[in-house]
This record gives structure tokens, C-alpha cells and sequence, in this order.
């Protein structure tokens, strides 16, 4: 009788548990990984050369896919996605405590995608200045110029994107991707947040999203007296203004990129 008991009182374990053995080690696996400082370097090959880029990161930035492809704290990838707090990209370092250790999983998690720059068709060569712009030329459509500065439709539903060239002033191109302020639509969450792509070594880029002060919270967030540039945005198409006359807001923006791209260049390098 009680040998049947405890064959019942197993099989009822292994009913409300329903995950295999192999299951069960790779969440454990999972977990490990999360809290992983080992430094591991990801390296991503270019498009147009033999070149590829290097970031080293403690493991716990990179997902947990690459677990497995790791040989002697390396990996190579196509692309790759280095995770932070949400808020990390906002005022950049929005939190500089937190750049510094693994991300807390339980909370919201943002993402820096880095990838190779994709070259013209059939060709080995990339499109600088407006890198985007030129390259995915049929996404955009002009809209407005004014003050030396040309705001674009961005495909459809009403988002719109402007860019910036290298220069004296902005590290990299720069292309900033949003949807202006709609009072017919006031609840939704999409104006409050936007899509920033940079130039990274020449080859390479890297994407990012930057969210309003609506996002941020406690300590992340501004005051109330203090300006920041993604609130500045919204702000101006509440009042039916256009970007176009705010350069100082899309110089925001730069100067964030400018401090995500010297992060970036701390811990990446271009080996052959």
C-alpha cells in the first residue's frame, strides 16, 4: 500500500510539474546567467570587410541564447542586443549606478541593438551622410525644410523621422524616428517614446529607444523645472509647433547619442 502511495504521490509531482529534467537545468542555467559578471567578448563581422566589432560586457548584459555558442569568452554573432534598465537611454547615463552591474530582470528591461551597416545592393559600399535616409530612401518622403533642417514621413501612420550628419557637434549620423503628438489620440503611448539609430566605427550601428518623462520614474525622473529634450518634443506638438524650429531639441538628442557612443567605444573596439 504504501509503495503505491508513493508511485501516486510521484506521478502527482510529475503532473504539477510538467517541465522535463533538461528543462528545469536550463531555466536554472538562465538564472545563473542573469547574475553572470564573467566578462564575455561578442564579436560582430561587417558587411563590407574582414573587419569585425568587439564589445566586451559582463555576460548578464548579453540574452541568454548565447550561452551556448560561447568558446573561451567568446561568441560571434550577426547582431547583437545589450540590455539595461528602461530608462538607461533617457538622459543618458539616466542611471550611471546601474550601467555599472547586471540589470535587474524583474523590472522592465531596455536594449541597445548593435548590428553590421548594410552596404548599397550588389555592392561593397555604405551610404554616409543620412546614412538611413539614402539607404532606405523609399521609407521616407519629404514633408517640411526650414532652418537648414528637413523633417520626412516616416512609412505610414503619420511617423516622422529627421537625421543629422556627422560633425563638429554630432559624433555620428544620427536618425531620430517618432509619432508627433495627436490631441485625437492623447492616451496613446507611442509619441511618448523614440527611435534612435547611430553610426558606430564606420561599419557598424546601433539602435535605441528614448521615452518622455511619462516612463521615468522616482529618481530617473526630471524636475519639474528641468528641461529635457524627448519632453521638449512632445511638448512642441502639443502647441502645434514644428521640430523644425526647435534645433535645440534635435541637439538634445545628439548630445545623448554623443554619450551612448562614448559608452559604447569604452567597451567595443574593431579587430581584423
Amino acid at each position: 500500500m504504501k509503495r503505491w502511495l508513493c508511485i501516486l504521490i510521484f506521478c502527482l509531482t510529475g503532473c504539477i510539474d510538467g517541465r522535463s529534467e533538461q528543462e528545469k537545468q536550463q531555466q536554472l542555467q538562465d538564472k545563473l546567467i542573469m547574475t553572470d559578471t564573467t566578462e564575455i567578448t561578442v564579436l560582430i563581422p561587417s558587411l563590407v570587410s574582414s573587419k569585425k566589432l568587439a564589445i566586451t560586457l559582463p555576460r548578464c548584459f548579453f540574452r541568454t541564447e548565447l550561452q551556448n555558442k560561447i568558446v573561451d569568452g567568446k561568441i560571434e554573432v550577426k547582431a547583437v542586443t545589450i540590455l539595461f534598465p528602461l530608462p538607461t537611454f533617457s538622459g543618458f547615463p539616466n542611471n550611471a549606478a546601474a550601467i555599472q552591474q547586471c540589470p535587474d530582470f524583474s523590472r522592465p528591461i531596455s536594449g541597445i541593438g548593435v548590428r553590421p551597416l548594410f552596404p548599397k545592393i550588389g555592392t561593397n559600399e555604405l551610404d554616409y551622410g543620412n546614412h538611413w535616409l539614402i539607404h532606405q530612401r523609399f521609407a521616407y518622403a519629404l514633408k517640411e525644410e526650414k532652418n537648414n533642417l528637413a523633417l520626412y514621413h516616416s512609412g505610414i501612420g503619420g511617423k516622422l523621422a529627421i537625421f543629422a550628419n556627422q560633425s563638429k557637434e554630432n559624433k555620428a549620423d544620427i536618425s531620430i524616428d517618432f509619432w508627433p503628438y495627436d490631441a485625437a489620440n492623447a492616451d496613446s503611448p507611442f509619441p511618448d517614446q523614440f527611435d534612435v539609430h547611430s553610426v558606430l566605427e564606420k561599419e557598424f550601428g546601433f539602435g535605441y529607444v528614448v521615452y518622455t518623462s511619462k516612463f521615468l520614474h522616482g529618481k530617473n525622473k526630471p524636475l519639474p523645472n528641468q528641461w529635457y529634450f524627448a519632453d521638449a518634443l512632445i511638448d512642441i506638438y502639443k502647441h502645434n509647433e514644428s521640430l523644425l524650429d526647435h534645433p535645440e531639441i534635435v541637439q538634445g538628442f545628439i548630445e545623448n547619442n554623443n554619450r551612448i557612443l562614448d559608452y559604447i567605444h569604452q567597451h567595443s573596439k574593431v579587430v581584423n
